[in-house]
């Protein structure tokens, strides 16, 4: 998305009909307040060469010059599209990024709670592939593998909490054209919520459905 910024009245953007280049560097500084102010990061923005001569712009503008690289080393455009002249202005971009880590020792099958888990800055991000960013992700879930205290929760690492378990009475809501009915069943095999999971009904029938939140299976005709 294109951002503009109206120009301050104490900065002129000519002299003598050339541009201010301290106010494009100005403008692009403004355009990555305006970017980064929710992503926690740090930049360092570069010079424009002070011996450019460009035909001054009423109406400079600022974006990426890069869309998909806003983060590392990367550029910010400014440009006249009234005069057609467009610069790039390096900028090194620090984004703080957070990892959720365990505070003890867990084994496989624990569930996580909130006193389990912590978030910690990840100074390698090239290290931190998969690591969750967020508490909410992790509280609740089951860990799928045994990890000591200190170590990166991975999102391979956990899932959700069964809700059904191989050789289980459930309920299973059956739906179709113009009809829904209840039976009982026994589950063969264990499942999440939103999970699939094969039911065998009391009359031998088997059906494959998928686990409510109440833990009872929806089976669709």
């Amino acid at each position: 998305m294109l951002w503009f910024c109206c120009l301050l009245a104490t900065m002129p953007a000519w002299a003598d009909g050339v541009q201010n280049l301290a106010q494009l560097e100005w403008l692009a500084n403004q355009f990555l307040k305006h970017e980064l102010e929710l992503r926690a990061a740090t930049w360092k923005l570069g010079q424009l060469d002070r011996r450019l001569a460009l035909p001054a712009c009423s109406r400079p503008k600022a974006d990426w010059a890069t869309p998909g690289v806003t983060t590392g080393a990367t550029f910010v455009a400014v440009s006249c599209p009234d005069l057609g002249w467009s610069l790039r202005i390096p900028v090194s971009i620090n984004e703080k990024r957070l990892g959720v880590v365990l505070s003890r020792p867990m084994a496989a099958g624990e569930m996580i709670s909130a006193a389990d888990v912590r978030l910690v800055d990840i100074a390698n991000p090239a290290l931190a592939s998969n690591v969750l960013v967020d508490l909410n992700l992790a509280i609740g879930q089951v860990m799928r593998t045994g990890a000591p205290s200190g170590a990166w929760l991975r999102s391979f690492m956990v899932r959700a909490p069964y809700l059904v378990r191989s050789n289980q009475q459930v309920k299973v809501q059956a739906q179709g054209d113009g009809f829904a009915a209840e039976a009982e069943g026994m589950a063969m095999g264990n499942a999440a919520q939103g999970e699939q999971v094969t039911v065998r009904l009391s009359n031998g029938r088997v059906v494959r459905g998928t686990v409510q939140a109440d833990g009872s299976v929806a089976v669709i005709f």
